[in-house]
């Protein structure tokens, strides 16, 4: 039961590792790739959960590909891991995922710096035109 669980574990990874490859432009190791950008991100959302497991399933996906016998000898990987990674693949397509997530929240928050920059120039100038008004109503200009 095990080889069968691990061959549809390593077709999901490579599957999965195509998405991320596509996700973030790189001819290959889409996975590693993923890791590698979310371990710089340390404040992207579920990086706590994501990436410990998509370390786990290379390492599975090394020692399935390199090592003789381990398809029919590992033992750790179950369904719920292959479920797990079709479901990420899903949500990395989709563009729901960690590092997606991370960046649509830090382009709201630069245009929102931008605004913030705007308003408080528009604030400065109103108040100087303000300034002016007055001064020149009171006679003072």
């Amino acid at each position: 039961m095990s080889s069968k669980i691990n061959m549809s574990f390593f077709k999901a990874y490579i599957e999965l590792d195509k998405v991320c490859a596509d996700r973030l432009g790189v001819e290959k190791n889409g996975v590693s790739a993923y890791i590698n950008s979310l371990v710089e991100l340390r404040f992207a959302p579920e990086r706590s959960e994501v990436l410990p497991r998509l370390i786990k399933y290379r390492k599975a996906r090394n020692i399935i590909a390199h090592e003789d016998g381990a398809i029919d000898q590992l033992d750790e990987l179950t369904k719920d891991d292959i479920k797990w990674l079709n479901r990420f693949a899903k949500s990395v397509s989709h563009k729901r995922d960690p590092i997606s997530r991370y960046e649509r929240k830090a382009r709201r928050y630069s245009i929102w710096k931008k605004v913030k920059i705007v308003l408080i120039i528009l604030l400065v100038a109103a108040v100087a035109v303000c300034g002016y008004v007055v001064m020149n109503m009171l006679g003072i200009i």
